[in-house]
């Protein structure tokens, strides 16, 4: 699959710009169009709620647009893609975290090979399929669901020219240890992308609503059961706050269902 990739790589290169990015706002636009679809998926396969699934689907039509803008910005005449490129996203944004690394190296040019978690293989199965009917062609997008495994295979296959990647700060590693084995043909190191953990803080201060900040914390803290790499671990109250700032987070949490 990486040969047939590489195989890909001229004829999607010599694609303008103009029209990679015309591709992706039409997908952008199919997505748009078939918001009810992908919400339903990813409730159904992800456990989204409602609003959840509704802001991904908007965060993947925003990557989409996003990146064809950039595009049309920044490569130039001397712009030359890297070649095959592999992405493999995580199971807690599996729309727009899987559209948005797909989007970004196809639009630059490179074929890309996509690897999604295995726990929502559905949902990029049919965003793949979306980015397909909007133009781009099979040879330049190949879906490649399965276990670790796969990405382990992709990661190393000696085609590979890229990687991007968001998971846990060890299997980044990993990779990371992976592609220092070897050198692109231009004798430089294979590029990686890594997204992985956070430890993010919230500091509330005297002026913050409390209502407002106990809603915030609780969505931020246990949405995807807290397992986002920006979900909040610390929060930093002002003193004269904290007493009753943490009597209703508790009171909260008594509430919340898990």
């Amino acid at each position: 699959v990486v040969a047939a990739a590489a195989g890909a790589y001229q004829r999607w290169n010599a694609t303008p710009v103009e029209t990679r990015a015309a591709i992706l706002e039409r997908a952008a636009d199919r997505l748009e169009g078939r918001r009810a679809e992908f919400m339903r998926l990813l409730i159904l396969e992800a456990g989204k709620t409602v609003p959840d699934a509704l802001a991904e689907v908007r965060e993947a039509v925003d990557f989409l647009r996003y990146y064809a803008e950039q595009a049309r910005r920044t490569l130039g005449p001397g712009h030359k893609p890297l070649g095959p490129v592999v992405c493999i996203s995580p199971w807690n944004f599996p729309l727009a975290i899987f559209t948005g690394q797909v989007a970004a190296a196809l639009v630059a040019g490179n074929p890309v090979l996509a690897k999604p978690a295995e726990e929502t293989p559905l949902i990029a199965a049919e965003a793949v399929r979306l980015l397909h009917e909007a133009g781009i062609p099979r040879a330049a997008l190949q879906f490649l669901p399965g276990d670790g495994r796969v990405g382990a295979a992709l990661v190393g296959a000696s085609g590979t020219a890229g990687v991007m990647f968001t998971g846990s700060t060890e299997v980044a590693r990993l990779i990371q240890a992976q592609l220092a084995e070897r050198l692109s043909p231009a004798s430089k190191p294979i590029p990686l992308i890594a997204e992985t953990g956070g430890q993010n803080a919230m500091i509330v201060d005297s002026s913050a609503l409390a209502e407002q900040v106990v809603a915030d914390v609780i969505a931020s803290a246990f949405d995807s059961a807290g397992q986002r790499c920006s979900a909040l671990r610390i929060l930093c109250l002002q003193e004269d706050i904290a007493e009753r700032t943490l009597s209703m987070l508790k009171g909260a949490l008594q509430e919340l269902s898990i």
